[in-house]
């Protein structure tokens, strides 16, 4: 019965995040990661629900702060494609023009 509730809950939470930005998946990943092991060093305590509150908003935070620093390399290599691509048209462009001056010449 825990084996298929743990892979429902998996299932729910993959569908959940499938929508999601890198930023809101890491923040989503860090607190559910946060929560289990804040609830296991909570027990340890005898208190794993501070715990597990605990290490959810760290581990949210923490994903977060993760997910949006690969969103922004992601955007800037994205960046950096597009300048090849225009600098490429550009050479294009330059090389027929160039072609069509020729061929007024002749």
């Amino acid at each position: 019965m825990n084996c298929k509730f743990l892979l429902a809950c998996l299932f729910v939470a993959a569908l959940a995040l499938s929508g999601c930005t890198k930023t809101e998946k890491g923040a989503g990943i860090g607190a559910v990661g946060g929560a289990a092991v804040g609830a296991g060093v909570g027990s340890a305590f005898g208190a794993p629900g501070v715990g597990a509150a605990i290490g959810a908003g760290a581990g949210g935070l923490g994903g977060a702060l993760v997910g949006s620093h690969m969103e922004k390399k992601d955007q800037e290599k994205e960046k950096e494609e597009l300048k090849q691509q225009l600098q490429e048209e550009k050479q294009k462009t330059q090389q027929l023009e160039q072609q069509v001056q020729q061929q007024k010449t002749q």
